[in-house]
């Protein structure tokens, strides 16, 4: 149920302040985007198999509809999250500059922040023991998420991108889900 609420104050709050954002999709795909999307894909293609070789499912049979519902539901919720943090690390950092660089790095600290404090004191607690101690890629889990974390926050800080970053994240989900084997209605 802790999930479900997550998710529903997330929406909530993407829905309030991304509206435009996640409704209207920026076409315009210059060579600097078409770069960034591939990076993106790249990266979490390098986290999937750093992923898939750092975790183990204990045991635990392959729940579809979690896989499905938690793949678009915390693709969706957790990447609203993420940018309402980023864009208040922007504005707070806007309150003293307007360099860019200076904007884009408050929010990505922001959204670092967030991102830790949640899967921290969230997601560790709700999701079965899964990570194996002992795997060799695991020095590479973290170096993969701020990648990650850095290429999603360059999306939005270049494009808006929202819609571009939901499938990113749920493809990210989806490793997750797929590896650590849980279910969400039990």
């Amino acid at each position: 149920m802790k999930i479900f609420t997550y998710w529903f104050i997330a929406i909530v709050i993407g829905l309030l302040f991304f509206r435009k954002e996640t409704f209207s999709f920026n076409t315009d795909f210059d060579l600097r985007r078409k770069i960034l999307l591939g990076a993106s894909l790249l990266i979490v293609a390098c986290n999937a198999y750093v992923y898939s070789n750092s975790t183990f499912d204990g045991g635990r049979p392959l729940d579809i509809a979690s896989v499905l519902v938690f793949t678009v539901g915390n693709g969706i919720a957790e990447t609203f999250m993420f940018y309402f943090f980023f864009v208040m690390g922007e504005k707070l950092a806007g309150m003293i500059t307007k360099n860019a660089w200076v904007l884009f790095f408050a929010g990505l600290l922001l959204f670092m922040i967030y991102s830790g404090f949640i899967h921290g004191l969230f997601w560790l607690d709700l999701l079965p023991e899964h990570v194996n101690q002992a795997s060799p890629l695991k020095p590479l889990f973290m170096p993969t998420q701020i990648l990650i974390a850095t290429s999603w926050a360059l999306s939005f800080f270049w494009y808006r991108d929202l819609p571009s970053v939901f499938v990113l994240h749920g493809l990210v989900d989806l490793t997750m889900a797929m590896n650590v084997k849980f279910s969400l209605f039990m």
